[in-house]
């Protein structure tokens, strides 16, 4: 997982992989404000902005992609947490849709970290790193704007 400030993404330039770049790049120069929730090819990619509200922790599941990269970013809002956990810690999975290539995990909680996510900040999320979005916090449910980017694996390789 990678995670950062895309007002600073130049500072993290020479870390990244070329195309995670390239996409994040698209991302920090897509015109938010003026475009509707909905789906948006972007370097290749397919984009969803979307406004989805926060939800008590055990109400969201640990979730990983196979064939994805997850880059989301924080548009407008404050998602509290993120959860984050390995493959590696968590390799059951619970629940899985191949055809959205999205995979449900069990939880050892002991082992999530997380991530602070607010306006401004994106995550890289590899098929080796699970996810739990949309977690609230002490302040309560919010609703965000969000987009979340699906780069296919063999882009990057």
């Amino acid at each position: 997982m990678i995670t950062g400030d895309i007002h600073h993404l130049e500072a993290y330039k020479r870390q990244l992989p070329a195309f995670i770049y390239q996409c994040l790049t698209a991302i920090r120069d897509f015109d938010f404000a003026s475009s509707a929730d909905g789906k948006y090819e972007l370097s290749g990619c397919t984009m969803s902005v979307e406004s989805p509200a926060t939800e008590p922790e055990e109400n969201r599941k640990l979730e990983g992609h196979k064939k994805f990269i997850d880059i989301q970013y924080e548009i407008k809002g404050e998602e509290e947490w993120i959860g984050v956990e390995t493959v590696f810690d968590s390799p059951r999975e619970v629940e899985s849709y191949k055809d959205r290539d999205l995979y449900f995990f069990a939880s050892h909680r002991e082992k999530e970290s997380k991530v602070y996510f607010t306006e401004g900040r994106f995550a890289v999320f590899f098929p080796e790193d699970l996810h739990r979005p949309l977690c609230q916090g002490k302040k309560g449910r919010e609703i965000l704007r969000k987009a979340v980017m699906k780069v296919p694996v063999e882009k990057v390789r």
